[in-house]
């Protein structure tokens, strides 16, 4: 999905999933515009049986325009990898 609202382009995508499908982690990405483009990425859980999410989610925002988004995408891949693990999500 791709939203754009007032010139921030953002898109969420399902990045994995717990074998029985019990818990998923979305990715929400793009560029946050504050008169600049900024990079940035928030990988959450949610669990599906009970429609909410879980813990905090992780967030990574660039410290400049010239951050490529993958770059950013990445750190918070790996940030999340711990909480990812807890619930048995495999990407």
């Amino acid at each position: 999905t791709t939203v754009t609202a007032k010139s921030n382009m953002i898109r969420v995508k399902a990045i994995g999933s717990s074998p029985r499908g019990q818990y998923v982690a979305f990715e929400e990405f793009g560029y946050k515009d504050n008169n600049r483009k900024v990079p940035f990425s928030k990988i959450g859980v949610m669990n599906m049986w009970k429609n909410k999410y879980v813990e905090k989610s992780v967030n990574i925002i660039g410290s400049s325009i010239e951050e490529n988004l993958s770059i950013v995408r990445n750190k918070a891949k790996q940030r999340a990898m711990k909480k990812l693990k807890k619930f048995n999500i495999s990407l």
